[in-house]
């Protein structure tokens, strides 16, 4: 893996994909990415061609349902 930029998070979270990286990949406004998580490595995807539920379908199994991550969502916003 090489290291391309340094992007900086915003107080919302946010981090612009710096130019070298959405040229390299195709990226520009309106495209949809797809993060992948492995350890405290972060890998960025673009989602080409496909819908974005099947991109998500492929990356099962999920740690919990939709039902359940609803349902403790709601506990967890009823907590605050």
């Amino acid at each position: 893996m090489i290291e391309v930029s340094v992007g900086s998070v915003t107080s919302k979270g946010q981090v612009t994909i710096p130019k070298e990286i959405r040229d390299t990949l195709g990226i520009s406004e309106g495209d949809k990415v797809i993060f992948l998580i492995d350890g405290d490595v972060v890998v960025l995807r673009k989602v080409r061609d496909m819908k974005l539920s099947e991109v998500l379908l492929r990356q099962k199994p999920w740690p919990e349902s939709s039902l359940e991550y609803q349902r403790r969502l709601r506990q967890e916003w009823q907590r605050q």
